[in-house]
């Protein structure tokens, strides 16, 4: 039996194990450090993206209704930073929904005319989308995160949190409905 074989192939091993280690403290270290981003404090507007480089009408068409939820949720954001009583805040963000509703169903028309059109294009469209909504969406919560604990937990405003949350959201569903 030749046991030196076993311990050359274990150093080896170890050696191997070792250096995979140190690389991964290496990526993580390197990873670590920059200027730490205040999301909370950003609107989702900064947030908004352009169609990718070189992108069709179907991904330009995704990223125009993105944009317009973008600016919508960022004047929501605006409405309601100060915090202000729910009897003042609810009108104001009710007219500022209504004035949303004809961009939004004007966005759908250009969604139905591209479906109807070129299907390629608007599969590029619904995959902007996917690719880019749920992040969008999300950000709403960041962005308004006092505003909704102080009408959620400080008033019990349960209406003015579900207009501040899901109002935006139920105009985004608009624009990308697929029957009107």
């Amino acid at each position: 039996m030749d046991r030196g074989m076993g311990r050359e192939r274990g150093g080896m091993l170890t050696a191997v194990v070792l250096m995979l280690i140190a690389g991964l403290i290496a990526v993580m270290v390197s990873g670590c450090g920059g200027s730490d981003s205040d999301a909370a404090d950003t609107t989702t507007t900064a947030a908004s993206s352009a169609a990718p480089g070189g992108g069709g009408e179907g991904a330009t068409l995704g990223a125009e209704i993105l944009d317009a939820f973008d600016e919508l949720v960022g004047k929501v954001s605006e409405t309601v930073k100060d915090k202000p009583e729910p009897a003042v805040v609810k009108p104001q963000l009710e007219e500022l929904y209504t004035s949303y509703e004809p961009i939004m169903k004007e966005l759908n028309t250009k969604y139905l005319a591209l479906k109807d059109s070129d299907t390629s294009e608007f599969g590029a469209c619904n995959g902007f989308l996917n690719d880019n909504r749920p992040q969008r969406v999300s950000a709403i919560t960041d962005v308004m995160l006092e505003p909704i604990k102080y009408y959620n937990f400080d008033l019990g405003a349960q209406d003015i949190v579900d207009l501040i949350t899901k109002r935006p959201v139920e105009l985004l569903d608009v624009a990308v409905a697929v029957t009107p």
